[in-house]
């Protein structure tokens, strides 16, 4: 797009290139033309781009969130915190999660750990693992965003009654 062309068939040129790789939310697509200086034309075309259903944030977030907390991925709370980053608002990303776990089937979050604890494991029984590997899952699997019970579940560390 040459450089007198007027601004706002530069900023849709932008946003469209900008969405061809990949879906985007609309807090990334409003900051891609802010750092193109095109901040002013930002209305205009993040509304055309919905009319034209290149842009749902809703549909964004399902599908990430799905992504994210495949088996052997990360925990419900690493992944709620990526959407919010990518400009997903708190509650709709905590929706998209819980609507992701649940489909995972059976088991929610406590499957998702176990899967990701037995890869992590490399084939080594967790309830094999001596205290030092034990204490080592489990920092990983709080890192990656599980919860603690569920970890200590997973881990064998205590029992639920």
């Amino acid at each position: 797009m040459p450089d007198d062309a007027p601004p706002l068939a530069r900023a849709k040129a932008l946003a469209l290139r900008f969405l061809a790789s990949r879906a985007r939310t609309e807090a990334q697509v409003r900051a891609r033309l802010a750092k193109a200086e095109l901040s002013a034309e930002a209305d205009a075309v993040v509304g055309w781009l919905r009319r034209l259903g290149y842009l749902d944030d809703a549909a964004f977030a399902r599908a990430r969130a799905r992504a994210l907390v495949a088996p052997g991925r990360l925990g419900p709370r690493l992944a709620e915190r990526r959407l919010r980053t990518a400009g997903i608002p708190g509650d709709a990303a905590r929706a998209a999660i819980a609507g992701a776990v649940a489909e995972g089937g059976e088991g929610g979050e406590v499957a998702l750990c176990r899967a990701l604890a037995e890869r992590r494991a490399r084939g080594a029984a967790l309830e094999t693992l001596d205290d030092r590997a034990r204490r080592r899952l489990a920092r990983f699997l709080l890192g990656r965003g599980f919860a603690g019970p569920v970890v200590a579940r997973v881990l064998g560390i205590w029992e639920d009654g």
